[in-house]
C-alpha cells in the first residue's frame, strides 16, 4: 500500500538546485554541476524571483535548447528552401559548435524558463502526487506550504516508493 505524505520524501528546498531568473545559463550550468559532483544527480534547477517566489523551472532539453542557435530552433523557418530535416542543418553548428555555446551561456534564463503548472502540499499524500505525475508531463513537483515552496518532489523518488508499494511484504500478486 502506498501511504505517507508528500513531506516524507521531499529533497528540501536548501538541497535542490535553484537560481534566480536573473541568472546566466552557465550559472545554471554550474550550479547543476556542483550538486552532481556531491554525488546527487539533478536533471532540472528551480528559478525564483528577488523575492524567493517560484517562476519556474529550467530542466535539461530546456537549456539544451536555450543554446542552440535560432536556426536550429524547432520549426525555424527564415531560411530559403526548408527542409523537413531540420536537425540536418545541425552539421552547420558542427564547427563553432562550442564556441557558440560559450557565448549563449552568457544568455540570461528568463527566456528560456519552462512555468510551473501544478504544485503539491506537503501535507498532501503520496498518492495524490503520484496520481499527478502520471497525468501531467512533469518530472518535479513544488512542494508548497503557505503559500511558499519548501522543496521539491520528483518522479524517480515517487516511483521508488511505488515500488516498494508493489513489492512490499505480505502482499501477494
Amino acid at each position: 500500500m502506498l501511504t505517507g505524505t508528500v513531506r516524507d520524501i521531499l529533497i528540501p528546498l536548501n538541497e535542490y538546485p535553484t537560481v534566480y531568473e536573473d541568472a546566466t545559463l552557465h550559472d545554471v550550468f554550474a550550479t547543476l554541476k556542483e550538486k552532481h559532483d556531491s554525488s546527487e544527480q539533478f536533471r532540472s534547477a528551480l528559478v525564483l524571483d528577488a523575492k524567493d517566489h517560484l517562476v519556474g523551472m529550467l530542466g535539461l532539453r530546456d537549456l539544451l535548447h536555450a543554446l542552440l542557435p535560432d536556426y536550429l530552433h524547432h520549426g525555424a523557418a527564415h531560411f530559403e528552401g526548408k527542409s523537413d530535416d531540420v536537425a540536418a542543418l545541425a552539421l552547420l553548428w558542427q564547427d563553432d559548435c562550442a564556441e557558440q555555446v560559450r557565448k549563449a551561456s552568457m544568455l540570461r534564463v528568463r527566456g528560456s524558463v519552462t512555468p510551473i503548472k501544478i504544485t503539491v502540499a506537503a501535507s498532501d499524500p503520496l498518492s495524490k502526487a503520484v496520481f499527478l505525475f502520471a497525468t501531467h508531463n512533469t518530472n518535479i513537483l513544488p512542494v508548497v506550504e503557505a503559500g511558499r515552496i519548501i522543496g521539491v518532489l520528483r518522479i524517480v523518488d515517487a516511483a521508488h516508493e511505488v515500488a516498494n508499494a508493489v513489492f512490499s511484504s505480505g502482499e501477494s500478486a
